[in-house]
């Protein structure tokens, strides 16, 4: 199918868990739906969960979800369109967004962690 090629065209198949794809949605974003498939796919928490998002409607979907978004500008919308969705961080392209990946690790490792007591 088609999100397979694109795996296999970027090279991505061995950093998956799991995927999901417009088939599984019946209602397209800004509608939960797709976010809502994934995390029943992944058994994930939305609490624990980030999606990274080019559009406004992404972000919707994502808090609609109880998820937070990390937005991209190369999807051609203005960043305070992204912001007023709900992007809770705005980074210019992907490549951007890698280069502060470590950031986003460290907070999801100290949230993870368990509490002293």
């Amino acid at each position: 199918d088609e999100l397979d090629y694109y795996k296999r065209v970027l090279q991505i198949e061995d950093l998956l868990d799991a995927d999901t794809s417009g088939d599984e949605a019946k209602r397209s974003k800004p509608q939960p739906d797709i976010f809502q498939a994934a995390l029943v796919r992944t058994g994930s928490d939305p609490g624990y969960s980030l999606v990274v998002g080019d559009t406004p409607y992404d972000a919707e979907a994502a808090g609609k979800a109880g998820m937070r978004t990390i937005g991209v500008l190369c999807g051609g919308f203005p960043e305070p369109w992204l912001r007023d969705a709900g992007c809770i961080a705005i980074y210019r392209d992907p490549a951007d967004l890698m280069a502060h990946l470590d950031h986003w690790l460290q907070l999801a490792a100290e949230r993870a962690a368990p509490s002293a007591p």
